[in-house]
């Protein structure tokens, strides 16, 4: 039913414009490199949506907090590529703008976080959990210059 909200924390090469925005193109696995999913508009391609909004961003590159609403394989991955802002240290779906930013950062892993997941809960009502980003994450919005937003209280 698709009731569980899945939210990612994202660096990506770049600022994108609009700062929000939702990308609904459909992905499939791609014809000439079968370990690669692609934007295809094509009989075996499935439905994909992802909304992004820009938390922070530096001159070259940008946090973003994506939303999927459905859960294709390399979603974000694929739909950040597309408009052009992949994802620091994806060697799969890279540009040369974002290889020489992941070089000159010198990030060693992709900057992709599973950050929170909410859901109503029959006994516990609405549940929010928010997973801490990994220090390999922090220290690369640290040498970049963005922060994490503020937990709400």
């Amino acid at each position: 039913k698709r009731t569980v909200k899945k939210s990612y924390l994202a660096i990506v090469v770049g600022v994108p414009d609009p700062p929000t925005a939702k990308i609904d193109a459909p992905i499939g696995r791609n014809l000439t490199d079968r370990t690669r999913m692609s934007i295809l508009k094509t009989s075996v391609s499935r439905e994909a949506q992802t909304t992004y909004r820009t938390l922070d961003h530096s001159d070259d590159a940008a946090l973003l907090a994506c939303d999927l609403h459905t859960g294709r394989t390399h979603q974000i991955r694929v739909h950040l590529r597309s408009i052009n802002h992949p994802i620091l240290g994806d060697p799969t779906y890279a540009t040369s703008e974002s290889k020489r930013t992941t070089l000159h950062y010198e990030i060693a892993s992709l900057c992709l976080h599973s950050w929170m997941l909410a859901f109503d809960s029959p006994a516990e009502g609405d549940v929010k959990v928010i997973a801490p980003v990994p220090e390999h994450f922090a220290e690369t919005l640290k040498a970049i210059g963005l922060h994490l937003p503020r937990a709400k209280k």
